[in-house]
């Protein structure tokens, strides 16, 4: 099933039946299209963005808007009009991923997560042990504090490789010190832990880069050198936990599954926001199997799937060749 078709039932049953506009209850909506679960708690799952995520492109597309909704009486109206700024498009615009390689990509990440548990010091927890430090720790007042959380961030980002080849090969772990207090301002506070719902959205997808630009300019400033996009996004995901790594095997993986843009920018964010929620059941089924030391992030799940899935593929590829 590409992504959003699941949706597009909507679309269809409006432009027949809608007319001017329309009433339906939740009930009514779930046997045209399944609603997702963030859809029946949040408001912003019902906007009229004029990009919006594969839910609302299904009534965008067909020319209808939200007019208004009762999530405590769990009821919609759709009427005729146009989102300003929105384009309709000859084909859907999203991308076609492969369904199988995609159900391989989250069994691996079943995998990825059960491989710690035989192991109570395999490098894979570093990431649990940084970010929960990070989110325990926030609005830090003392310097001892931004000392602890430098240590956490240095350790983590040395167990993943980030070291190799990196300015950071030269410095001390106190080198992330600007970064760990510019991350905490509340200009960010929205970004922690983000739901898919908001990243499949523009205005965060653009914020998250806008942050990754400010984290460059930190180290820059305090005479380090410029991160890669891959350190970057160690970064982002080991303390706000707000993007997924943009690492080797995470990129082959993208490329392999078709599940977005290899490079990392603010539409490759929305597209794997918009993954995740189009198979919202089995990724926070997933979530809720990694739950049992800390809560994961949908980024992080996203990391986890596609990282283990390229990094499999990678060493079946090395060993066919041997």
């Amino acid at each position: 099933m590409a992504i959003g078709e699941k949706y597009a039932p909507l679309g269809n049953w409006l432009k027949e039946h809608g007319g001017d506009s329309v009433k339906l209850t939740f009930d009514e909506l779930n046997q045209i299209i399944p609603i997702p679960n963030h859809a029946y708690k949040n408001r912003p799952s019902w906007a009229n963005l004029s990009n919006p995520a594969s839910f609302c492109s299904s009534w965008i597309s067909a020319g209808y808007v939200v007019d208004s909704i009762s999530l405590e009486e769990q009821w919609v109206v759709f009427r005729k009009g146009e989102v300003q700024g929105h384009t309709h498009h000859s084909k859907p615009p999203y991308r076609v991923v492969d369904q199988k390689k995609l159900a391989e990509a989250i069994q691996a990440g079943y995998e990825c997560y059960d491989s710690m548990k035989d192991d109570p010091h395999h490098r894979y927890l570093s990431w649990e042990y940084c970010h929960e430090a990070f989110r325990l720790n926030r609005r830090p007042q003392i310097d001892a504090t931004i000392d602890y959380l430098c240590l956490h961030l240095a350790w983590y980002l040395a167990s993943w490789g980030m070291l190799r080849n990196s300015f950071l090969m030269q410095k001390d772990y106190k080198i992330h010190a600007d970064v760990v207090r510019l991350i905490y301002q509340p200009e960010w506070d929205d970004l922690w832990d983000i739901s898919p719902e908001k990243l499949s959205q523009e205005y965060y997808a653009d914020r998250i880069m806008k942050l990754s630009e400010s984290i460059t300019e930190a180290y820059v400033a305090s005479g380090a050198g410029i991160p890669t996009e891959t350190l970057l996004t160690k970064i982002l995901l080991g303390t706000v936990g707000c993007v997924p790594a943009y690492d080797r095997y995470f990129k082959k993986a993208l490329a392999d599954t078709c599940a977005a843009s290899q490079v990392f920018s603010a539409k490759s964010i929305r597209t794997l926001g918009n993954l995740y929620l189009d198979h919202e059941d089995e990724f926070e089924k997933l979530r809720k199997h990694c739950g049992s030391r800390i809560e994961y992030p949908a980024a992080k799940i996203l990391d986890m799937c596609f990282f283990e899935y390229g990094f499999q593929r990678d060493a079946s590829s090395q060993e066919d060749s041997d």
